[in-house]
């Protein structure tokens, strides 16, 4: 007789995060091909959070904060991004969309939106309300684990 294993809740969801990712980038391309995944997580934070400063997005992302500003630069140059004076500290530039970036990020929401529903599809209010509950109590659980050397600090990722 076989003992069958249960499934790795952990490794499912890490599968499916995969799986979901890679539809984006199809769908990113269709809204705007060229774009990369992490120029599309940057215009959703700004988008989400306009008035944001680059020190926030870096903590965001987890990533380096040279290769958080060069892609800054380059949302800038391509019109989509712009830099505005911090009003209390002037080391600082906040981060709002430029009219032709809110248009990109916009469709770019709108492509999200559907796929998301399709995902969904067949989960009622209920059922969403349930799995988001039981998400939050997992982030909590590894938020509240010790941090180690090299982890990122608060890298909460919501796009």
């Amino acid at each position: 007789m076989t003992q069958r294993t249960r499934p790795d809740v952990l490794e499912a969801m890490h599968e499916l995060m995969h799986a979901y990712r890679a539809r984006m980038v199809r769908a990113m391309a269709d809204v705007h091909p060229g774009l990369t995944f992490n120029e599309m997580r940057a215009l959703s934070f700004i988008g989400r959070h306009p008035g944001a400063t680059q020190k926030e997005l870096v903590r965001h992302s987890g990533a380096d904060k040279a290769q958080v500003a060069r892609m800054l630069g380059l949302l800038q140059d391509r019109g989509w991004l712009e830099r505005l004076p911090h009003a209390e500290d002037k080391r600082s530039r906040c981060l709002t969309l430029s009219a032709e970036g809110a248009t990109l990020y916009q469709a770019l929401q709108a492509s999200r939106q559907a796929l998301s529903a399709s995902v969904l599809a067949g989960c009622d209010e209920a059922t969403q309300t349930q799995l988001l509950a039981l998400l939050a109590r997992v982030r909590g659980n590894l938020d509240a684990l010790p941090a180690e050397q090299g982890d990122p600090v608060d890298c909460q990722r919501g796009d």
